[in-house]
């Protein structure tokens, strides 16, 4: 379906770029600009280590040591729980990406990969304190709050998603060998160097076509205010929440939703997610299950936390 109308819709994008230059210098600069300062400084150390981490693993006997409290509490390797544990603290898209390296180099299985997708991406501490909280809101008092809501509904759909029937993930028995020095500058550090830069590009090239696009959505649909607020954070989770937060709407029902599609990740997150796992066969239905889960979870929790539990707002 989508091969289908591909040519109208690129068509149709090259059209808004001859017809509105102006603003479409404007919304790539802003996407450029989140890019080189806030993707590439924060995202881009985490990708060359996490990849030097893998290639030699420098971690293995940190996540060995509590191994069953990764099997009871998240039915996951070591290796898996490394992933999670990126996947928490550096943000999007870093946990998809792990999960894929991981995979490729056959230290976790399919069903365990599978499995993570659905559960092990998040959005950044940093961006959910500074940006959300202080940025958008003003507020400090939320932060804790955001975190809570947010990585909660992450342990609530891995609950939903846990294999019915948990055996211990089979994966392909290491091979440990010596690594040399000239091993490791030579090939394992300029490897993951150029992987790194690499996945960064790619993530810049998504965000530019996106802020493009929001760009214009907000053109198209300027005069239905809702309709546009609701297109804006579905499509990208920075500038579409930035967005959204100026929406004439109750904290009750606002805050909830930026939440919500923070946890979502938007259509940017979506296409960078589906770019890291192009060259493995795992499935990106997995990864969009897991999100709208999330999205939900998130919604709801948020929300029992104003009415009921009557967080400071």
């Amino acid at each position: 379906m989508i091969k289908k109308f591909f040519p109208f819709i690129l068509f149709v994008f090259i059209f808004f770029l001859l017809l509105f230059p102006s603003q479409t210098l404007s919304y790539a600069k802003a996407g450029l600009m989140l890019w080189f300062y806030t993707l590439l400084p924060s995202l881009l150390p985490f990708m060359i280590l996490s990849n030097i981490c893998i290639q030699t693993g420098v971690l293995d006997k940190l996540f060995e040591t509590p191994k069953k409290f990764w099997e009871k509490a998240f039915a996951l390797s070591p290796s898996g729980a490394y992933a999670l544990f990126i996947g928490i603290f550096c943000g999007y898209p870093m946990g998809a990406k792990i999960t894929a390296d991981l995979y490729q180099k056959q230290r976790i299985s399919k069903q365990e990969a599978s499995y993570l997708l659905t559960f092990a991406c998040f959005p950044g501490p940093s961006f959910l304190s500074s940006y959300l909280c202080v940025g958008l809101f003003n507020n400090t008092n939320l932060i804790l709050p955001t975190y809570f809501t947010l990585y909660s509904s992450g342990f609530l759909c891995s609950l939903l998603f846990r294999p019915k029937k948990y055996n211990k993930f089979i994966t392909t028995e290491k091979k440990k060998k010596e690594i040399s020095n000239s091993d490791f500058l030579g090939k394992i550090l300029d490897t993951s160097i150029m992987n790194g830069f690499e996945t960064i590009t790619k993530l810049g090239g998504y965000i530019l076509i996106f802020s493009i696009l929001q760009g214009f959505l907000n053109i198209i649909f300027h005069s239905f205010p809702t309709i546009n607020y609701l297109l804006q954070g579905i499509t990208e989770i920075s500038t579409g929440n930035a967005a959204l937060s100026k929406a004439p709407w109750n904290f009750d029902f606002l805050y909830p939703l930026i939440l919500a599609f923070t946890s979502f990740g938007g259509l940017s997150v979506a296409a960078q997610t589906k770019s890291m796992l192009a060259n493995t066969d795992l499935p990106f239905l997995s990864y969009l299950k897991g999100k709208v889960c999330s999205f939900v979870c998130t919604f709801s929790l948020a929300f029992f936390l104003i009415k009921i539990v009557k967080i400071i707002i």
